[in-house]
């Protein structure tokens, strides 16, 4: 699916003006609703849709697995209709938080606090310098940022290197589009680090720490909450990983540098 569009416009550079034709991301709603229930509305870049309601329901405690889910149907392009296997209760006055992600999102505020959330048990160990040649490559591999620089970008990473990779308008969207996949192909989690180019935000933690990945890894910095329920959540938080350069702010323990 094309996510891309051309539109006119002016630029303005060293005194001149001039009218050209740039490429711009889009953004669509994408209603979802649960066995014939509303449920939430995203705002999201129209591409990976199965994946990223998949992770989306994965990281608000909806489903445990992919095999929670029956069926999945798509309507008009911007409706999801998702039958579980089981009935829910969807409770619209449940306490949630309007979180800072781009694009909002509500999450139970008890996930915010880091209560209601198990420890990331995780005994493997990651070289800090190949983390930063990954994070050059996953830099390099943002194809949707480099064409109009209005994504975000988040892949997880293995032994193998980069998995997958994901963009979209919001950096949860994003994130919740590589739990998604996570999930629809099996794939273990608990020996993998995550990346996003957004900054670590208190729900950007919760989402990675429910999908059992030890490390999350971004080009920006976390909140000061964000760190505080990693330390909680035996996670390792690393910002602003660019060049040769990183912030470890905590679980630095799992990072092993040249001989160490």
């Amino acid at each position: 699916m094309e996510v891309i569009r051309k539109i006119n416009i002016i630029r303005y550079k060293s005194s001149l003006k001039e009218e050209m034709e740039d490429w711009v991301i889009e953004e669509k709603p994408l209603n979802i609703f649960i066995n014939n229930k509303y449920y939430a509305t995203l705002m999201c870049t129209p591409n990976e849709i199965e994946e990223l309601c998949v992770g989306f329901l994965f990281s608000n405690g909806i489903i445990t697995s992919k095999d929670d889910i029956k069926k999945i149907e798509f309507s008009t392009g911007d409706i999801a209709f998702i039958n579980l296997k089981k009935e829910i209760e969807i409770d619209d006055f449940h306490k949630r938080a309007l979180v800072s992600g781009c694009g909002g999102g509500l999450v139970d505020i008890n996930m915010i606090n880091g209560n209601n959330l198990d420890i990331v048990k995780s005994q493997y160990t990651f070289s800090g310098e190949r983390m930063l040649k990954l994070m050059k490559e996953f830099n390099a591999m943002s194809n949707l940022f480099q064409q109009t620089g209005g994504v975000h970008s988040c892949c997880n990473c293995g032994d193998n290197g980069i998995e997958f990779l994901s963009e979209d308008i919001g950096r949860h969207n994003a994130i919740d589009k590589i739990i998604g996949k996570c999930l629809l192909n099996d794939t273990e989690r608990n020996s993998k680090m995550l990346f996003t180019t957004g900054r670590i935000s208190s729900d950007i933690l919760v989402k990675t720490a429910k999908a059992g990945i030890p490390v999350l890894v971004s080009h920006s910095g976390p909140t000061d909450l964000a760190v505080d329920i990693a330390k909680k959540l035996n996670m390792t938080v690393v910002g602003f990983a660019r060049g040769t350069r990183m912030n470890i702010y905590c679980g630095a323990e799992r990072l092993l540098f040249g001989n160490s």
